[in-house]
């Protein structure tokens, strides 16, 4: 399981960068899970019952999907985990080596979803009506100081639900 990271072990900031570090963690993507034979088994399984039905109603794309589904699926549950790195400062959030740096002032809103006990994600709602929902695993020990410091940076906190296939994805672990 992922620990928590000191502040010590922050990023260091730009010369010309005068924020204060407030929170700093590591964290993976998503939670390895082992792949076992069930799963194979079960993704080819349902892989020809589609194949079957998509021959049956003579429907060549619907095959097509499937089989590009299929390898998707295979592909995205081989991959590993990355670890990332945030930072909230006194005035943004600092994603990885600053590969990524928005200002609090981007947020409309955020919730703490909890998945399971120890799967629990930020969900930043952007102020542009385009952008997706920014979604951050955190740690449960860091849930609090996380929840304060975004109330603090005048964040609302609302109520939002993780989509179907967000759900989806935690279930099949990908």
């Amino acid at each position: 399981m992922d620990q928590p990271a000191l502040n010590s072990s922050s990023p260091a900031l730009p010369e010309h960068d005068t924020d204060r570090v407030l929170l700093t963690w590591n964290i993976s993507r998503h939670t390895e899970r082992e792949r076992t034979g069930v799963f194979y088994t079960t993704l080819f399984v349902s892989m020809v019952f589609l194949l079957l039905f998509a021959i049956w109603q003579k429907d060549f794309l619907f095959g097509v999907f499937v089989i590009l589904a299929t390898g998707t699926v295979l592909f995205l549950s081989s991959q590993q985990a990355h670890v990332y790195t945030f930072t909230l400062t006194d005035e943004k959030i600092i994603f990885g080596d600053y590969e990524s740096v928005y200002e609090y002032s981007h947020f409309a809103a955020f919730d703490l979803y909890e998945f399971a006990p120890d799967d629990i994600e930020l969900f930043l709602l952007f102020r542009e009506k385009l952008r997706p929902i920014l979604r951050i695993r955190i740690h449960r020990a860091d849930r609090s100081k996380i929840q304060s410091i975004l109330i603090e940076k005048k964040i609302v906190q609302k109520k939002m639900e993780p989509s179907l296939i967000d759900v989806l994805s935690k279930m099949i672990g990908i």
